[in-house]
């Protein structure tokens, strides 16, 4: 499967594109069938799904072509099929997967000295790059964390790929991001049928929610306390007060991001699409919601923090008995206690 593959038929159609198509699949089985049998089981396969994708692409069957051809392909791979995938490809709307392919057989081409097929994959690279479908991924400000991945259909985008329009497919792709310590993040993007560019942005990634336990870890320790363990308890009255005002501005910055979320909306956000405007607001959202998330996640801690040392103060004797309980969560915390005499 060295040489371009092809089957015994000759197609002739009217359309010039057809005609050109027919010349991919016209004369030389005997040359792949010869590279089947020197090579054993895995060529003899992609062999014989070449002939039937062959075939299903004469019967304009691209859809159950192109993948008889893409295993071909890879069980056995060959400029000829290479560009036989293009062209299936091409026809099936995938412009993106030809473009990538007629590219790929024309380095191949150029390689091996057969200009026929460097024409050839010129041709449709020229007739397909000007109605490509791009995706744009770029970060918001502040998005860049420690260990932050970011993935494209499940594969990682490196950072030089960031705010490049890079060329895809049609239809429906997802773009994620993670990072430890970090609540993930996924949107699923529909890119319509080129020429057309689709922009997402990348959005700060929140803190992941803080068990009480964590938050007792990372509490101050008790400072040295006389015989009643009244110094220690006047300082967890300071921590809560803290932790209330903590819980206090993320609130505040909880509802302003709803606000402006809601007006990005209004001004043109639908999902992760935005205008250049809207787009802007939609940022303001982000950064206050995240502002809300710290400040409730420390508040939280400080709550955290004050229930341990009012818990482990001594008291004297005929004090209250007192007993607490605090949970943490990622959008906020309560702190609930009670009192028995």
């Amino acid at each position: 499967m060295g040489h371009l593959r092809v089957s015994v038929r000759v197609v002739v159609y009217r359309a010039r594109r057809w005609a050109r198509l027919a010349w991919l699949v016209g004369a030389g089985a005997a040359v792949s069938a010869s590279h089947a049998q020197a090579q054993g089981g895995d060529r003899a396969l992609a062999e014989e799904l070449f002939r039937q994708g062959q075939a299903l692409m004469l019967e304009k069957k691209f859809a159950d072509a192109c993948p008889k051809l893409a295993e071909s392909q890879r069980l056995d791979p060959t400029a000829g099929t290479l560009l036989n995938l293009g062209v299936c490809h091409e026809k099936e709307g995938k412009l993106a997967s030809a473009w990538a392919e007629f590219n790929d057989a024309k380095a191949l081409a150029q390689r091996d000295g057969r200009e026929d097929r460097v024409a050839f994959a010129s041709e449709h690279i020229a007739a397909i790059e000007p109605n490509l479908s791009r995706l744009k991924i770029e970060l918001s400000p502040g998005a860049e964390t420690a260990g932050l991945e970011i993935a494209l259909d499940g594969n990682l985008v490196g950072r030089p790929a960031l705010g490049v329009a890079a060329p895809v497919d049609p239809g429906t792709h997802q773009v994620s991001a993670k990072a430890p310590g970090k609540v993930p993040w996924k949107a699923d993007v529909d890119v319509p049928t080129g020429p057309a560019t689709r922009d997402v942005l990348v959005p700060v990634l929140a803190n992941a929610s803080m068990t009480p336990e964590e938050a007792a870890a990372i509490a101050p320790r008790p400072p040295p306390e006389g015989k009643s363990g009244a110094t220690q308890r006047y300082v967890a009255y300071g921590l809560a007060g803290v932790g209330v005002a903590g819980i206090a501005v993320g609130t505040i910055f909880g509802l302003q991001a709803i606000a402006k979320n809601d007006d990005s909306n209004a001004q043109g956000c639908t999902g992760n699409q935005c205008t250049h405007d809207a787009a802007e607001v939609r940022r303001e959202a982000q950064t206050a919601g995240n502002i809300s998330t710290i400040a409730f996640i420390a508040g939280g801690a400080a709550l955290a923090g004050a229930t341990v040392l009012y818990l482990t103060a001594p008291h004297d004797k005929g004090a209250p008995s007192t007993g607490a309980r605090v949970r943490v969560l990622g959008s906020g915390a309560s702190l609930e206690w009670g009192a028995a005499w």
